[in-house]
């Protein structure tokens, strides 16, 4: 008599879940990391005119006496919230994939989700860290160096 060993192969719900979630942070946040170095709408030389227009309109208003037009709103902007919805994305892909692990789904979606999730949240974090060091680079060396711009 032969004892058969048998396991349920529960399939991985929350780990593909997560894994999914994941990579939809990971690119989002890419996207909005790209995003930061697109070109400007307008140069500063039309930003410049444009200010000097609006000065010589408000004179003219002023001298005749009509009132100042309301001011149009700037257009919203929405990447803020997409990129603090990426991040919370990347946080619930690491819970998911935790859950997984917990309740012993098959592990490589788990963990995956878990792996990539972090590195979302990390990669994130990590750039403006760069910006930073960068930024305090750039104001050491003019400061370094401002006898000689000044010169």
């Amino acid at each position: 008599m032969s004892m058969e060993h048998t396991t349920e192969n529960q399939p991985a719900k929350f780990g593909l879940v997560g894994f999914m979630l994941a990579i939809a942070s990971l690119v989002i946040i890419l996207i909005q990391l790209s995003a930061i170095f697109e070109p400007q709408e307008k140069s500063s030389g039309s930003v410049i005119g444009e200010i000097a227009a609006d000065i010589k309109q408000s004179a003219a208003r002023a001298l005749t006496g009509e009132p100042s037009p309301k001011p149009t709103p700037p257009p919203p902007d929405y990447s803020q919230f997409i990129t603090i919805a990426a991040l919370c994305l990347a946080g619930i892909a690491v819970v998911l994939g935790g859950i997984g692990l917990y309740r012993n789904e098959p592990h490589r979606l788990s963990y995956l989700a878990v792996g990539v999730g972090v590195s979302a949240l990390v990669m994130h974090y990590v750039f403006w860290l760069a910006i930073l060091i960068c930024g305090v680079a750039l104001l050491i060396s003019i400061i370094g160096n401002i006898e000689n711009i000044l010169d």
